[in-house]
């Protein structure tokens, strides 16, 4: 009788789990590189509108509190706007608090201030205030612990290890 050289059933099964595995490992370090760069480029994009806002911030106590120094428009002019009020019921900021100036820039604004490099998604803005440099990005960025972060200051914080 001629022997049959060939895979058993139990080597197919086996090569089955390895390569469903190698699978499952590659679209895990894919998404995990995804949510890196997405979380790095937030970071730059924030610290980008930071810096121009610390230069306009500076330019505005130089000219002694001229109101017109501010780029944007004032958060209390754009309330009826559905994502800024999204945005207010999440209780990120406190619009009451006196001496806060906050701004809302929009696309228009960011190239305005030759910031035509930071990405702003449509429906979405950043909300500046002047008197502490703090930015917010009003579509967030959801981390994988299912909390979505707004500010330059919590999202500079936070990590995405390989190990999550």
């Amino acid at each position: 009788m001629k022997s049959e050289k060939g895979m058993t059933l139990v080597t197919t099964a086996i090569l089955v789990v390895v390569i469903t595995a190698l699978v499952f490992a590659i679209v895990y370090y894919a998404r995990m590189q995804y949510a890196k760069e997405r979380l790095e480029n937030i970071k730059t994009d924030l610290l980008l509108v930071q810096a121009k806002v610390k230069t306009i911030q500076e330019n505005y106590t130089l000219e002694k509190e001229k109101e017109d120094v501010l780029k944007g428009t004032k958060l209390a002019d754009m309330q009826d706007d559905k994502k800024i009020e999204q945005f207010l019921e999440q209780e990120n900021i406190d619009v009451s608090e006196k001496n806060k100036k906050y701004y809302v820039l929009n696309k228009e604004d960011l190239e305005e201030l030759d910031l035509k490099k930071v990405e702003l998604d449509e429906n979405s803005y950043y909300i500046v205030e002047y008197t502490t440099n703090e930015v917010y990005y009003t579509k967030g960025f959801t981390y994988s612990d299912g909390n979505t972060y707004y500010t330059l200051t919590e999202i500079e914080n936070l990590e995405i290890d390989s190990n999550e």
